[in-house]
């Protein structure tokens, strides 16, 4: 199954990826979870729940935050793996990852 994921940026641009499944072949959602995991810890990103739970949706919106708009309007090979893990770790046809809500829709 492929996926439509959206990246809305704090100023409201919107970004869209069509992932096809060719695109998310070999990559399951435990894989793109580990994926997450590892990048989450490499950009320093800090769990935003005061109890330390990290939530698949938290590491998906900081990491997402962590890039600068400019990675998003030419995606840059991470940004492209990370719309890519993103999508496999959710599991949906539609994701939305809005930096400025700091949500996820699907």
């Amino acid at each position: 199954m492929g996926c439509h994921v959206t990246v809305v940026v704090a100023s409201g641009e919107r970004y869209e990826f069509e992932l096809h499944d060719a695109d998310l072949a070999g990559l399951d959602g435990r894989k793109a979870q580990e994926w997450l995991g590892q990048e989450f810890e490499a950009a320093g990103c800090v769990p935003t729940n005061p109890v330390g739970k990290l939530l698949l949706a938290d590491k998906i919106l900081c990491l997402a935050k962590s890039q600068q708009e400019p990675a998003w309007a030419e995606p840059s090979p991470w940004a492209k793996q990370f719309v890519r893990a993103a999508a496999a770790a959710i599991g949906r046809a539609v994701l939305t990852i809005d930096l400025g809500n700091h949500s996820l829709g699907y």
